[in-house]
């Protein structure tokens, strides 16, 4: 008997799938894996460069603060330069011809010293007297020899000297006029002979210390005098500050240009 064959009717979308599922299933974590490979790649690189991004900001801030600093110090030392001047032309008791250098100023009390004008004027005379006003001079006693002329400007005629082109100093010329007032007086005072020239030389040092006393203007304020016999209630200028060039650094440099070796007042 010849076997019977059955068909039946399916669906049009009755059909086996599974494989066609795991073929997408697989192709879609292929893709998930490529994207999420895609993905870490660009976060480590996106990574690296705010990282990169950091270091060269940091190193930015470095750099600046470094530029800061440097700018800083370049300010201060070209304002040091210009708060001390090389040379005293435009200072009070400066040297206007650029050839004196600057000084440094100190605070100085003015006390009673009776050694350079004793009380006796007959004193005056005796040795100690005299060496003690002769060692308020630098050796040269002030006369200062210049050697590059070219440098400066409004320069004196100099003074008469073989082969050197030399000048004298206002403060050691004020402190020899000092000297020869003081000495005529007290050999007038004592019946001490004086120099003959000792008139013609007073009425030149009277004028010559008037303009530098004008010329300086000291104006350092002074109070009540302890020092007067009849205590007038004036001021004897004692005790009072007044603001000096540094008499050290003067003779320094006086002695350093100095055009000979003497340190003679008189």
């Amino acid at each position: 008997m010849a076997s019977q064959l059955k068909y039946k009717n399916v669906p049009i979308d009755d059909h086996e799938d599974s494989s066609t599922t795991e073929v997408e299933e697989s192709l879609m974590g292929d893709e998930k894996q490529m994207y999420g490979e895609e993905f870490r790649q660009k976060y480590a690189t996106k990574s690296k460069r705010v990282t990169c991004l950091s270091i060269i900001n940091q190193a930015r801030w470095f750099l600046d603060a470094v530029l800061l600093l440097v700018i800083v110090g370049l300010l201060a030392r070209d304002q040091s330069q210009k708060a001390i001047p090389k040379t005293s032309e435009n200072e009070v008791g400066g040297d206007f011809t650029g050839v004196g250098p600057h000084f440094s100023t100190q605070v100085t009390t003015f006390q009673i010293n009776q050694t350079f004008a004793p009380y006796n004027t007959s004193e005056f005379f005796r040795e100690e007297v005299l060496t003690a006003w002769n060692e308020l001079m630098p050796h040269g006693i002030g006369f200062q020899w210049v050697n590059d002329t070219h440098r400066y400007h409004d320069l004196p005629h100099p003074i008469v000297w073989p082969n050197k082109t030399v000048f004298t100093t206002s403060m050691t010329h004020q402190l020899h006029c000092l000297f020869a007032v003081v000495e005529t007086y007290s050999g007038l005072k004592s019946n001490t002979a004086l120099p003959e020239d000792h008139h013609w030389h007073m009425i030149h040092c009277f004028d010559y210390m008037r303009q530098a006393i004008m010329c300086s203007a000291d104006m350092a304020l002074e109070g009540l005098e302890t020092t007067f016999p009849d205590h007038n209630g004036g001021s004897d200028g004692w005790d009072s500050k007044h603001v000096c060039k540094d008499y050290g650094q003067v003779i320094n440099y006086l002695e350093s240009v100095r055009a000979y070796d003497d340190q003679q007042i008189y």
